[in-house]
């Protein structure tokens, strides 16, 4: 990897809520789950076709009106299937906690509840960051927070993950407008206008991130830059002697590095998003 030259640092189905038996059956609830999560990923896809027509279109043009109204309610659907998909989780949660407090006293009651609180443990260390601020309802990152921010690719420079700042948020839209976190030799720093798909969050406490395994493919910060690029874990920080100020490092391979290890704060090393 050449580093020479890096810089320095349709409308979506009703979804109803769960109600009488379905509403104590976890498989139901789950699978429930797991087709909004798929409904989700193919109304974003078309939130982002819209967008990326919308981008084409002069200001004043007849269409571009259209157009603006079908971005709004792709995001409108965008949220109303995050917010049903996190009422099934958290319902999954409590009947869950149910179980485990139900659960009986004799010793293959206890091995049970033992096995289901470290599946669930091992669960947590190996979710996904979602490019949402938990902070926000409706899954919008709030403004001055820290994102990897994806910059379009034009003739001048090839396309890549940035560390850069939110300044808002067009809901119509569904962009987000970001300023590059380091100033070009002028002293200005870029803005770029870009779409939902284009921005994840970085988590705001470090000892809040989850733990990604050994061999995980992630998009981690490289050493002394603003960039982020693809690479493999080596070492997660809870086996790694690597340290910061005493916080444990992640020890990582990127990609076309010549098989270089380095190391990343938790923060800055993110889950690979699938893009197309």
């Amino acid at each position: 990897m050449d580093r020479k030259n890096q810089r320095a640092a349709g409308a979506v189905p009703a979804v109803s809520a769960l109600t009488g038996d379905d509403s104590q059956d976890e498989a139901v609830i789950w699978k429930r789950t797991l087709a909004d999560l798929q409904r989700l990923s193919e109304v974003m896809e078309a939130g982002e076709t819209i967008t990326i027509a919308l981008d084409k279109v002069p200001e004043g043009r007849p269409n571009r009106s259209t157009l603006c109204q079908e971005a709004a309610e792709k995001a409108r659907e965008e949220q109303e299937i995050i917010q049903v998909a996190l009422e099934n989780i958290k319902h999954l949660m409590v009947l869950r906690d149910g179980d485990l407090a139900n659960a009986d006293s004799t010793a293959e009651g206890k091995r049970k509840k033992r096995k289901i609180e470290a599946e669930g443990l091992n669960n947590n260390n190996n979710k996904k960051i979602r490019r949402y601020s938990a902070a926000d309802s409706n899954g919008i990152i709030p403004d001055g927070h820290q994102v990897a921010a994806r910059t379009p690719k034009d003739k001048n420079k090839q396309e890549e993950w940035i560390l850069a700042k939110v300044l808002s948020y067009t809901a119509d839209k569904n962009k987000y407008m970001v300023e590059d976190d380091e100033a070009d030799e002028y002293g200005k720093k870029m803005t770029y206008s870009l779409s939902a798909r284009s921005v994840i969050m970085i988590p705001d406490d470090q000892d809040e991130v989850p733990e990604f395994p050994a061999g995980h493919t992630v998009l981690a910060l490289y050493p002394s830059t603003t960039c982020f690029y693809k690479a493999v874990v080596v070492q997660p920080p809870s086996k790694s002697k690597e340290k910061d100020s005493g916080n444990p490092l992640y020890k990582i391979k990127f990609d076309d590095d010549e098989g270089n290890e380095r190391t990343a704060p938790p923060r800055m090393v993110l889950d690979m998003p699938k893009l197309k």
